[in-house]
C-alpha cells in the first residue's frame, strides 16, 4: 500500500489506516493486526528483523490515488475502539490456548508439535522470559531444526546490549552448532563475531569461530562456499602487510576443495593477486574441479528428492 501524502506543506502526515480491501482477505487482515500487537511487545525488534524489513510497510497510510481502497477502509473502523477490542479478543484466545499447550506438555514432554505451538505462541504474545524457558526446555529433550535455532538466535542477537549478553549468544551458537551440522548457522555464527572484534580477544574469537566452521561445513559443496567468502573477506578487511599471506592462504585451501563456483573464486583470486598463482594452487585446482564435475549429478539428484 502506498504512503499517504499530506495534502498541502501545512497540513500534517495521515494517519496510518488499515481495514479490509475487499471480501476475501480476512486472512490478510488478521495477520496485519497480529503483526501491529507483537510491535508493542518486548520482542518487537526481534520480529522485525525476522519477519523483514518490507513488512511493515504494509501499516502504512494510503496515496489519493487509492481513494477508494482507503473510503472502505475508512469505512470499516465503525468505532476507535473496534480493533483494541478484538486484539484483547484475540490475546484471552492466545492466553487460554498457551495454558492448554502448557498443560499438555506437563502430561507429555515429548510432545514435539506442542513444545512448536508453545514457542510460537508465546513469541507471538512477547513473553520474553516464557519463550526463552520454552525453548530450553525443548533443546533439552530435542535436538531443533536450522529454522527453530536461527529463530531463537535472531531474537537473542537483537536483544543483546552488552559484552554479557554477547557471551550469552555465544554459548547458544555453541549449543545450535553441536545439534546439527547446518553451514548456515555456522555462518550466522562466524557474522556475530565478527561483531565482537572489539572486545579483548575479539580477533582470536573470530578466526576460531571461521575455522571450526570451515572444519564442521567447510566441505558442504552447495553452502561451503559462503563460508570461505565470508572468512576471507573478514581477514581482507583487517589485512595488513603482514597478513596478507593469510588470505592467499584462504584462497588456496578453497580451491583445492570441490565447491560450487569454483571457477568465479579461481577468477576473483586471480585479479585480487599481484603475483601469478603458482603452478601447484592450479593443479589443486583443477583436480577439485574435475572431482566436482563427479560430484554434480548426485547432488543434483539429493536436491529434487
Amino acid at each position: 500500500m502506498a504512503t499517504a501524502a499530506a495534502s498541502s506543506a501545512s497540513e500534517p502526515e495521515a494517519e496510518p489506516k488499515s481495514g479490509p480491501k475487499a471480501d476475501g482477505e480476512e486472512d490478510e487482515v488478521k495477520a496485519a493486526r497480529t503483526r501491529r500487537k507483537v510491535l508493542s511487545r518486548a520482542v518487537a525488534a526481534a520480529t522485525y528483523k525476522t519477519m523483514g524489513p518490507g513488512w511493515d510497510q504494509q501499516e502504512e497510510g494510503v496515496s489519493e490515488s487509492d481513494g477508494d481502497e482507503y473510503a472502505m477502509a475508512s469505512s470499516a473502523e465503525s468505532s476507535p475502539g473496534e480493533y483494541e477490542w478484538e486484539y484483547d479478543e484475540e490475546e484471552e484466545k492466545n492466553q487460554l490456548e498457551i495454558e492448554r499447550l502448557e498443560e499438555q506438555l506437563s502430561i507429555n514432554v515429548y510432545d514435539y508439535n506442542c513444545h512448536v505451538d508453545l514457542i510460537r505462541l508465546l513469541r507471538l504474545e512477547g513473553e520474553l522470559t516464557k519463550v526463552r524457558m520454552a525453548r530450553q526446555k525443548m533443546s533439552e529433550i530435542f535436538p531443533l531444526t536450522e529454522e527453530l535455532w536461527l529463530e531463537w538466535l535472531h531474537d537473542e542477537i537483537s536483544m543483546a546490549q552488552d559484552g554479557l549478553d554477547r557471551e550469552h549468544v555465544y554459548d547458544l551458537f555453541e549449543k545450535a552448532v553441536k545439534d546439527y551440522i547446518c553451514p548456515n548457522i555456522w555462518l550466522e555464527y562466524g557474522q556475530y563475531s565478527v561483531g565482537g572484534i572489539g572486545q579483548k580477544g575479539g580477533l582470536e574469537k573470530v578466526r576460531s569461530v571461521f575455522e571450526r566452521a570451515l572444519s564442521s561445513v567447510g566441505l558442504h559443496m552447495t553452502k561451503g562456499l559462503a563460508l570461505w567468502e565470508a572468512y576471507r573477506e573478514f581477514e581482507s578487511a583487517i589485512v595488513e602487510a603482514a597478513r596478507l599471506e593469510k588470505v592467499h592462504s584462504l584462497f588456496r585451501r578453497q580451491l583445492a576443495i570441490p565447491l560450487y563456483d569454483m571457477e568465479a573464486t579461481f577468477a576473483e583470486y586471480e585479479e585480487w593477486s599481484e603475483d601469478p598463482i603458482p603452478d601447484s594452487v592450479i593443479q589443486n585446482y583443477n583436480k577439485a574441479l574435475q572431482q566436482l564435475e563427479k560430484y554434480k549429478p548426485y547432488e543434483e539428484a539429493l536436491v529434487k528428492k
